[in-house]
């Protein structure tokens, strides 16, 4: 249980001792304590597939980590899931702005997300929370229960078909049900060698590109830079959703 709210954490981790003691470190900052971590077997040497943008092998092992782990949740009886990817970095004041998110956040949400940017045009809804359609990055989102079934069956519908990556797959789904993004964003994945392309990536620039482009705000005033926080003393409890 996270803020008591999210039921079960999901990490997505390749085994690796120096990847874990990192973001087992991020999750103790904002009090993560009960995490499962997923990883699904890599696809074989020479595996390759021609609709992923970069490192096939790597770019599918990462999906059907995803994958997995929704499929772990939809069997677990998850209501209120949370999946990060193991390079995940919580900003400074995640917990005081993801509990006001938390507050805001409709009831009928089925995506959420932490972290990433839209593809499409995004609205500010709330102090803490922007609607948002197609969009990009996979480092940190939830999913209600009752959606976890219908987005297993659309990744396994667009898999096969042009730039299939689950972010991006992921980000179709968003499009179609009632989704939003905690903003001004509380994760980001920080510079560094990627374990999908074996290559330095930086996310920063696309990021903000993203937001400046597609985020539309009810006054001037509210369009802040997707990495602006602020600071958190403590966490007071959030009220656990009714059913």
């Amino acid at each position: 249980m996270w803020l008591d709210y999210f039921d079960h954490v999901y990490c997505i981790h390749m085994p690796n001792p120096e990847r874990r003691e990192a973001i087992a470190k991020q999750f103790d900052s904002v009090g993560i304590t009960d995490v499962t971590y997923i990883h699904a077997t890599p696809p074989a040497e020479g595996f390759t597939m021609s609709n992923m943008r970069r490192g096939p092998r790597g770019e599918f092992g990462c999906s059907l980590s995803h994958i997995k782990a929704a499929a772990h949740a939809l069997a677990g009886g998850a209501r209120w899931p949370i999946f990060f990817e193991d390079d995940v970095t919580f900003r400074m004041g995640t917990l005081k702005s993801m509990r006001q998110a938390l507050l805001e956040l409709p009831y009928t949400w089925e995506v959420l997300y932490l972290g990433g940017h839209p593809r499409s045009p995004a609205k500010m809804v709330s102090a803490n929370l922007a609607k948002v359609g197609t969009f990009s990055f996979a480092e940190a989102y939830a999913i209600k229960g009752w959606a976890l079934r219908s987005w297993l069956a659309f990744w396994c519908d667009r898999a096969g078909q042009k730039n299939a990556m689950v972010d991006l797959v992921l980000g179709e789904f968003a499009a179609q049900r009632s989704s939003f993004c905690v903003y001004p964003l509380i994760t980001y994945q920080p510079p560094g060698i990627s374990q999908i392309s074996d290559k330095f990536d930086d996310k920063s620039g696309c990021l903000n590109k993203g937001w400046q482009t597609n985020l539309s705000t009810k006054s001037a005033s509210e369009k802040r830079p997707a990495t602006t926080m602020c600071a958190s003393d403590q966490w007071p409890g959030t009220p656990k959703p009714t059913a």
